[in-house]
This record gives structure tokens, C-alpha cells and sequence, in this order.
């Protein structure tokens, strides 16, 4: 079996290397510094698992093998920082091989703790899009050279989600009488982030004084533009007769205290989420 012109090269130096220890070495190593050399890249960086305490950042690694052998891999290192300050740093073991004269992808996880960036990174608050820097060290085990450590470094941004701020502004009666009454609940939403929230589901609790009046979850698609502010005009119905009479002639009043809270299911650029809100305070009712 013939060997390809590489691996002849290292063949060669290595037999160089045993027989002339000091001149065979020299020579491993100039013919070493000639052959290309593995390298490493992030082709892709996905958002994954976001919440409002943490988000997992997925890199995708690109590996080039130029040698006619396998290349093993060993391990990864990583740093992640933001304005100069390091904010995370982990370890982790690589599996397999990347194949002579090819290429594989591997998946590398980073979970980036909110509380841990906040109290790092001086100027950040909930609700920003902070910039990052990645470093990684991917270790190979190289033919006839040993443990080779790959540099990576990649940019980018990552959001800290903060909740909306969801307050009832009123409630316009269509209809009330102690049979029925029908009305429309004016909820205004402050997006407190600096990206935009599309929302898909709401769901909600709402008391009135001390009376329960809706629990529901229904589909509403509403756009909140980064730090913007709009309406959501949500029906409801009920029976007074089944809440007392005491309830009524609270709802035929001017304003009521609430309580509201539920949770916002939203789609984000970094990726969907959920979002929890509660708010108590003092509405208007208007007849």
C-alpha cells in the first residue's frame, strides 16, 4: 500500500526523529510548519431554552481535518464576556473523530445565567441586548504532533428579557344587568425590552374588588415594538346574579381596585418564551 505525500512527510521526520535525534527533530518540525493544519470555526450560533432567568447559547463548530488520518477530538474550553468583562466559563469533552480530508460539526451548549451577567457586567439591566465575544480552545489529538489546542472567537448579541408591564385601564360595559353583562377589558402593555415581543396566547386571572370575575386563556396576536406601548381589547361575560348583590353595585360603580396576573406566550428574535405578569391597582368602569 502506497502512502500519500503527506503522511510519507511524516513518516519520513518521524524516522528522522528516532535515528538523528537533534537533526531529525529539527527537520520534523520545518516539515510539520509547512503542512496544513486543522482549524476551527463557528458556522452557526442558535438560542435555545430562553426564559427570564437564563438562556442556553448552542454554537455550531466547524472542524477541518487536512490529514489523510482521523483527527480525535479531545476537549473544548470556552469564555464568554461582554464591554471586557468575563461573565462565564466552562469545560466540556468532545466525542469522536473528524474524518481524513473531511469536516464535522459539533454542538456546543453554554447556559448563560442572567443573575450571574447582571451582577458582572457593570450598565446592564433587564430588558437589554447586550454584545458578547466567545473564545473557545478546541483541543485535537494531531498525527505526529500530539495535543493541538484550535483557537475560535465569535461576536454576537444576546437579550435579557424582562416582563411586560400589563395593567387594566378599564372596564366599558356593553351590557349590565343582574342576568348578563358583557364588556371589554382595555389592558394596556408596555414592552419593557429593547427588542419587539409578538404575542400568540394570553391567559389571565382577573378579580374586581374582592370578587373573581374571569379566568380564561385565549389566542391574541398583538405586536409590541421594542420599548413600545399598545392596547389589547379583550371581551369577557358574565353572570352578576351568580357573583351577589354586594358584587353588582360594585361593578355599577365609577372604578374598582384589581388584581390582575396570567402569562404572555411570545415570539421573540432570539427565539419563543414565556412571559408572567401581575399587576393590582385601580381601574376605571365605564357604563
Amino acid at each position: 500500500m502506497s502512502l500519500s505525500a503527506p503522511r510519507r512527510a511524516i513518516a519520513f521526520a518521524l524516522a528522522a526523529c528516532t535515528l538523528l535525534p537533534l537533526a531529525g527533530c529539527e527537520t520534523m518540525s520545518n516539515l510539520l510548519k509547512d503542512m496544513d493544519k486543522p482549524s476551527a470555526s463557528i458556522s452557526n450560533v442558535r438560542f435555545q431554552d430562553i426564559s427570564l432567568s437564563d438562556i442556553t447559547l448552542l454554537f455550531d463548530v466547524d472542524v477541518n481535518n487536512p490529514y489523510d488520518v482521523p483527527l480525535p477530538l479531545v476537549n473544548v474550553s470556552y469564555g464568554l464576556a461582554s464591554k471586557g468583562t468575563n461573565f462565564l466559563d466552562g469545560q466540556a469533552d468532545v466525542q469522536g473523530t473528524v474524518p481524513a480530508k473531511g469536516k464535522k460539526t459539533i454542538q456546543l451548549p453554554a447556559k448563560v445565567t442572567f443573575a450571574s451577567l447582571l451582577s458582572a457586567v457593570q450598565g446592564v439591566k433587564m430588558g437589554s441586548v447586550v454584545p458578547y465575544s466567545a473564545e473557545m480552545g478546541l483541543a485535537v489529538d494531531a498525527p505526529a504532533v500530539g495535543r493541538l489546542t484550535l483557537p475560535i472567537k465569535k461576536q454576537g448579541e444576546l437579550p435579557i428579557p424582562a416582563v411586560p408591564d400589563v395593567s387594566l385601564e378599564s372596564v366599558e360595559w356593553k351590557s349590565l344587568t343582574l342576568q348578563n353583562a358583557e364588556a371589554v377589558l382595555k389592558l394596556k402593555v408596555v414592552n419593557n425590552n429593547e427588542f419587539p415581543l409578538d404575542l400568540s396566547k394570553l391567559a389571565y386571572n382577573l378579580t374586581l374588588g374582592d370578587t373573581p370575575i374571569a379566568q380564561t386563556s385565549l389566542t391574541q396576536a398583538a405586536k409590541f415594538s421594542k420599548g413600545g406601548t399598545g392596547t389589547l381589547d379583550i371581551p369577557i361575560s358574565l353572570k352578576p346574579s351568580n357573583l351577589g348583590l354586594a358584587a353588582f353595585n360594585m361593578l355599577t360603580g365609577k372604578n374598582a381596585s384589581y388584581s390582575l396576573s396570567g402569562n404572555m406566550d411570545v415570539d421573540t428574535p432570539f427565539g419563543a418564551m414565556n412571559m408572567p405578569f401581575s399587576k393590582k391597582g385601580s381601574t376605571k368602569l365605564v357604563q
